[in-house]
């Protein structure tokens, strides 16, 4: 079997990437698929564990961007991401994937690439989750009266 190069692993997927960039549907279809095929690769290559959190919320972020929720990402880096998980959900790629053990192992190469260069990517998408998590518990502070007026949860003085 001949060395496996990531780079140009990633470089042949570049071309659907950009194809599934341009409709929604198509993202959250990728992101779906890419959240199954990590469960069975998971499941016969235990050095995906290695990967899953990170690979995880590159997923979060494709499912955000398709949203329209999150945009703070270059277009490289989502390009970059996008091309991985396109690799990743193709059982047909340098080592198709039916052949158990070694059918990730390309994967796990193309997809550790994507996730070291988009790194700074994940920890400030991450960040952003963090925020909107905050925003959202933000609410729950205030309460309505019967009225439907907003009235805070603090003891009040006469």
């Amino acid at each position: 079997m001949s060395s496996i190069h990531p780079r140009r692993l990633l470089e042949s997927a570049q071309a659907g990437a950009a194809m599934v960039l341009k409709r929604t549907a198509r993202m959250r279809r990728l992101a779906g698929s890419a959240a199954s095929t990590l469960v069975t690769a998971l499941a016969r290559h235990p050095a995906f564990a290695q990967i899953a959190e990170a690979l995880e919320t590159a997923i979060r972020l494709l499912q955000a961007y398709a949203r329209g929720g999150y945009r703070q990402i270059p277009y490289r880096a989502l390009l970059a991401l996008t091309a991985g998980l396109v690799y990743f959900v193709s059982p047909f790629d340098a080592i198709p994937d039916f052949l158990v053990t070694i059918g990730f192992i390309d994967d796990l190469a193309v997809l550790t690439l994507v996730l070291r260069q988009i790194e700074h990517d994940l920890s400030t998408f991450r960040a952003w989750e963090a925020r909107q998590h905050a925003t959202m518990a933000q609410p729950r502070l205030l309460s309505l009266d019967s009225a439907g007026n907003t009235e805070d949860d603090s003891p009040r003085t006469p």
